[in-house]
């Protein structure tokens, strides 16, 4: 599909998208957990290929000048995935090519496809993986108030600690972050790790940010991030697997880690 000219209506397009990855695309869910509440909080939307190929793989086939309105089109399907499967909790969305250009219709689009899917807006939290994508300070700030206006809650993914990134959190206002991956891995083996963590942790803290990790393989990483540096809320391997078109439950022992 190509966009020939910027007078083409978009909303033509997204439509197209949206039909196009009904038939081609599907969605996993992985549970994120909360220990100290030992439930689950809810469930990250995964885009897949239709032979269950990595989201890498389903974006390398859409065009450049596409991925904004494929972005906003595997939202509206996550919704109505979640909502066909009964997803609980919040519904954990990403948005991974959302600037300050798009951003008006990245809202009220999502807006509208969660009243239709019947899904409150406040269950809603919007991932953004690269806060540098969201423009300047001030462009950043209303991101964070456009969504929140909507009712949605928003979340700044794969955090590390760097001055720029912290200097953003403090301007985005998150009600979450989630800590990089690579950060959280082994990192009960780690002092370096365990101080980088410590610091950001520290830091959301005092900005009432929730901190979130990500990509949880192992037993004593959770032992450390939770007992030692008070993480709350986890997601990974260790505690479920994304499934295809199903919400996925978690093993009550892993739940009660106290």
């Amino acid at each position: 599909m190509h966009i020939a000219s910027a007078n083409i209506d978009n909303s033509a397009i997204l439509n197209d998208y949206t039909r196009l990855i009904g038939v081609g695309i599907q969605f996993a869910f992985q549970p994120l957990v909360n220990l100290s509440h030992a439930r689950i909080a809810g469930y990250e939307a995964l885009v897949r290929g239709h032979d269950g190929q990595s989201a890498g793989a389903v974006i390398a086939g859409v065009r450049p000048e596409n991925l904004a309105l494929f972005d906003q089109a595997c939202r509206t399907r996550a919704l109505q995935d979640a909502a066909r499967i009964g997803v609980r909790g919040d519904l954990h969305l990403n948005c991974t090519e959302v600037t300050p250009d798009n951003l008006a219709m990245t809202i009220d689009k999502s807006v509208m496809d969660a009243e239709t899917c019947d899904i409150a807006a406040n269950r809603v939290v919007l991932e953004f993986s690269s806060l540098e994508r969201l423009g300047n300070p001030r462009q950043l700030a209303t991101v964070r108030q456009r969504a929140n206006a909507a009712g949605f809650r928003v979340l700044a993914d794969n955090f590390g600690l760097g001055e720029a990134g912290l200097k953003r959190l403090v301007v985005f206002q998150p009600e979450f972050i989630k800590l990089d991956r690579e950060l959280c891995s082994n990192i009960d083996r780690s002092q370096r790790r365990q101080a980088m963590v410590l610091g950001i942790i520290a830091a959301c803290r005092s900005l009432n940010i929730e901190v979130i990790a990500s990509g949880i393989e192992r037993a004593e990483e959770v032992e450390w991030l939770h007992e030692q540096a008070g993480v709350d809320r986890f997601q990974g391997y260790f505690f479920a697997r994304p499934q295809l078109m199903a919400a996925p439950s978690v093993d009550r022992g892993l739940l009660d880690n106290d």
